[in-house]
């Protein structure tokens, strides 16, 4: 700790207990510097502060394994936290941890980072908690992912990370926390050497008090300020006693010279311990004899007394991973090999791979099946990326007579890397493969990936898929999967009838492979394909695909299950109470599995879903954690899908110009991938802006072409994602004066929404209808229609649809002078826009109400208009409950307007409440009616 005083400051505030919520540090220097030491120090802090530790140092040879730092961390986590896990989490928790055999069934991806994320928050919740890694660079990916994962999903708990790395390694944790964790991700700590000062007294303490300073002063000028590598220079030259003539010793002049030398001074009896040592993930005296025979305890003695090594009871440590690695450079390849071969006779599990494919001399069938047989125990385990590196292993491996063995084994570890989201190794294996693969399934399999990863380029992704189709064969399962895939790609490109003819394909395929779990994905996609073909909702086909969902089987290869489909052909008809609970149904699938990409993908379309329902708080929420799943995933594809949440959200509240800017960001991004669903639903938010910004020439450029060509003809379906291609066009039209070119819009929007049965659409229809008589001078015959679109959007609500009809329909009112009625509907309007936070149309409909000139009860001033309308209906005698499905209110926000209500009046009751408002309309003033106290008409 010696010259560190600044450091040491830093990581006293970082384990202040005062600031909440989860922060952290990188240590980071070269080897030596001193970022052991001082992470030591920090872990013995924290302990003593309160903290409960999950600590874990690894050395070079746990970064091949799978879960070994996730195992240091859980060793001894206490069994009610691991019992409170959710069926999935237990079991993959177990899986990694060895506390069971690896399991039948393999482990979904995403199942052991949410476990790792529910441990933390559990013990984050009992009080501080740090988790401490040394060596970050050597933690092995698998366990990297899952911490990665969990713990860039804190947000409240007292959690502190402290890392120790070294710069430019290649790491897999300390990235991702860089970029996600806390509010600020990890910074970095960078450890300079030490100055002159604080070596001398380093060396005093440690070697010798009375080293003379110019000794110091060259062993300063040689280690730069390297604290390990001067105190390595110093033992030496001690051991090779010091003398008057000391300061003619030869220096070494590199850190792991200096440890070579200190290696060199031990007996020969310490050299093979600790190379078996350095070999090992956790090297034991047990394990160092089963290896050497001959090996007995005192010869480790030596390297005891140099500081080299710490025997605790069984367990042998290296002082500082530098030795190790320096021993087990020294050692000749062939030494090496020979070590491990051994090793790998009395190791097991995973370590036992991993010696097996460093000790083979050359390609041997045996090893290689060994390996393969080994990645699919990692597989199982939920460790991809481990069960990649040993197929590479077993590829390698494997002798040239067996060809297609190694190809097949080259395919494998890219479908690992890709479930393990490394697509861009994926991609690297199989493109150079590709020349070389004949005709046939396992062309097929690599096509169909390539395809998938090509996602950011669907025409691309089209071409790989019709390939892989043609090499498929009489393989059905992989035809199927196929052709599944090309319905989904043609759908997102457009073509609905080339998804139709893929769709029906599969399923027939599905059904002769005799897959369950596929045939559910399958039919799910066919009834998606026919709804946004423009025919509607099909529940029996989805119902046949949820009775599959609900069984006990493996899990269906979709983006979410059949009940989120249905869940999204519900709330896309304008079906939000009845779309909601499918898709929430669908988001326990997704938890029950592990599926965090589903998960994601639900999270979307709910919060979509909420948006149009008006819960604005969780709307905010689900967008929230649709955000991080997005982030998590990396795809550019969701990532356009959050740009266009976020625009949606923006045009809905009335900030209009995030709305534009989100929009165009999504409009490139689905460009470059080619996703013309998000390209077209984007475009119509940003031409919602032009319209309302006063740019209705160009709102009409940008959507005539999308109704025409994206739902043109007998294609696609009508709701609130389609209908803004016609009445954003019909009401630009209306604005530039060209009422002759509406008609014929108009008449196509209501056949599309009556044979959709859908009245909000028809309800829409009535309105846009009525904006068109009005601006024909037909003030009488428009607010008829508008009568009309209120009815039928109270047949099937969307509440930003019926709150802005109620405006215009007030608005002509009043033009009409019919004040009496205008004051309704405006205050009705307000009533539903308020709750929604719909800025832009809150302030017209109270300038609207401001040119009616009526006041309102004296009882009901002070109230807003939405807050006055709960209390009229609670007079009315309404539940609650009545209340909210009267106004297209959630519950949540009836309670807070009558919370409000009781609070401006006086009152503690409903009793009271009634008394009050009852009073005060007896006292009415303005000339008007009293507003009807039962439901609008």
């Amino acid at each position: 700790m010696l010259g560190r005083d600044a450091e040491w400051a830093q990581i006293e505030q970082l384990l202040d207990l005062a600031p909440p919520g989860p922060r952290g540090v990188a240590l980071e220097g070269e080897p030596g510097i001193g970022k052991t030491t001082l992470w030591r120090e920090a872990v013995s802090a924290a302990r003593a502060a309160g903290y409960q530790v999950l600590a874990t140092a690894p050395a070079e040879p746990d970064a091949a394994l799978a879960f070994a730092g996730l195992g240091d961390l859980f060793d001894g986590l206490p069994e009610d936290v691991a019992a409170s896990l959710p069926g999935p989490q237990r079991r993959a928790l177990d899986a990694a941890l060895f506390v069971d055999d690896a399991p039948d069934a393999v482990v979904g991806p995403q199942a052991l980072p949410r476990a790792t994320q529910s441990v933390l928050r559990r013990l984050g919740a009992d009080g501080p908690l740090l988790v401490a890694i040394d060596d970050e660079q050597w933690l092995d990916r698998a366990s990297a992912r899952a911490l990665g994962f969990a713990l860039c999903r804190l947000r409240d708990e007292h959690t502190r990370v402290l890392l120790a790395r070294r710069p430019q390694s290649d790491g897999a944790l300390w990235p991702e926390l860089e970029r996600g964790f806390g509010d600020s991700g990890l910074p970095a700590m960078v450890l300079g050497s030490l100055d002159m000062g604080a070596i001398h007294r380093l060396l005093a303490t440690n070697v010798d008090p009375d080293i003379p300073r110019p000794l110091v002063r060259r062993i300063y000028d040689v280690s730069s300020g390297n604290p390990l590598y001067a105190l390595a220079i110093a033992r030496e030259l001690e051991a090779s006693g010091l003398g008057d003539d000391r300061e003619q010793l030869p220096i070494p002049t590199t850190l792991a010279g200096a440890i070579a030398q200190r290696l060199d001074r031990l007996g020969p009896e310490a050299g093979d311990p600790l190379l078996v040592a350095a070999a090992l993930s956790s090297p034991t005296l047990s394990l160092i004899q089963a290896v050497l025979p001959q090996f007995v305890f005192g010869d480790l003695d030596g390297a005891e007394r140099a500081r080299l090594i710490e025997v605790r009871g069984e367990r042998l440590t290296f002082t500082h991973p530098l030795i190790a690695s320096t021993q087990y450079s020294r050692a000749p390849a062939e030494r090496r090999r020979e070590l491990h071969r051994i090793l790998a006779e009395v190791v097991h599990d995973d370590e036992r791979a991993h010696h097996l494919a460093l000790g083979a001399e050359a390609p041997d069938r045996e090893i290689a099946f060994a390996l393969e047989e080994a990645a699919g125990q990692a597989a199982r385990r939920g460790a991809p990326e481990h069960a990649a590196q040993l197929l590479e292993h077993a590829a390698r491996l494997t002798p040239a007579d067996a060809i297609d063995a190694r190809r097949s084994r080259i395919v494998a570890a890219a479908e690992r890397n890709w479930t393990a989201g490394d697509g861009g190794r994926a991609r690297a294996l199989l493109e150079p493969l590709l020349a070389d693969l004949t005709d046939g399934a396992l062309r097929a399999r690599a096509l169909k990936l390539l395809g998938r990863i090509r996602s950011d380029d669907f025409e691309l992704a089209t071409e790989l898929y019709e390939q892989a189709l043609a090499q498929a064969g009489d393989h059905p399962r992989v035809a199927a999967e196929i052709e599944d895939a090309l319905a989904e790609v043609y759908a997102n490109r457009g073509d609905q009838e080339a998804a139709v003819r893929h769709v029906e394909r599969a399923v027939e395929l599905a059904e002769l492979a005799g897959d369950r779990e596929l045939l559910a994905a399958t039919l799910a996609g066919k009834a998606m394909t026919a709804f946004f073909h423009g025919d509607g909702v099909q529940r029996d086909v989805l119902n046949r695909a949820i009775e599959i969902e609900e069984e006990e089987g493996d899990l269906i290869p979709s983006e979410y299950p059949p009940s989120g489909n249905l869940g999204c052909a519900l709330f896309w008809s304008d079906q939000l109470e009845s779309g909601r609970p499918q898709l929430h149904r669908a988001l326990s699938y997704a938890a029950k599995h592990g599926q965090e990409v589903m998960r994601g993908a639900l999270l979307f379309h709910l919060a979509h879903l909420e948006w149009l329902d008006g819960d604005i708080e969780e709307a905010q929420r689900c967008t929230a954690d649709a955000v991080e799943a997005a982030r998590a995933a990396g795809d550019d594809q969701f990532d356009s899908y959050i740009l266009w949440l976020k625009a949606f959200s923006a045009v809905s509240r009335g900030d209009l110009e995030e709305a534009r800017a989100r929009g165009n960001e999504a409009i490139d991004l689905a460009g470059r991938i080619g996703d013309n669903f998000i390209v077209c639903f984007s475009t119509s938010i940003v031409a919602m802006v032009e319209l309302w910004t006063g740019q209705p020439e160009s709102a009409h450029e940008r959507v005539a072409p999308l109704r025409d060509g994206l739902v043109g003809g007998s294609q696609g379906f009508v709701g609130s994602l389609t209908l803004p291609f016609w009445w954003i066009d019909i009401e630009a039209l209306i604005a530039l004066g060209r009422l002759d070119e509406v008609d014929p819009i108009l008449k196509h929007l209501f056949t599309r929404a009556r044979g959709a049965q859908n009245p909000n659409a028809v309800a829409i229809g009535h309105r846009c209808r009525g904006l068109l008589l009005a601006a024909d001078g037909e003030l009488d015959d428009a607010i008829d229609e508008l009568e009309r679109a209120v009815t039928e959007h109270e047949r099937r609500p969307v509440p930003l649809d019926l709150g802005r009809t109620l405006l215009e329909k007030g608005t002509l009112e009043r033009r009409a002078k019919r004040k009496s009625v205008a004051k309704q509907s405006l205050e009705r309007a307000l009533s539903v826009l308020e709750p929604l936070q719909a800025a832009l149309w809150v302030n017209r409909a109270r300038d609207e109400l401001s040119r009616v000139g009526l006041r309102r009860a004296a009882a009901s001033d002070g109230l807003t208009p939405a807050q006055t309308r709960v209390a009229e209906l609670v007079v009315a005698g309404m539940t609650n409950r009545e209340i909210a499905n009267t106004l297209y209110m959630s519950l949540r926000t009836v309670e807070t307007h009558l919370t409000k209500v009781y609070r401006e009046l006086g009152v503690r009751s409903r009793a009271q409440l009634i008394a009050s408002m009852s009073a005060a309309g007896d006292e009415a003033i303005g000339g008007g009616p009293r507003p009807s106290p039962g439901p609008p008409e």
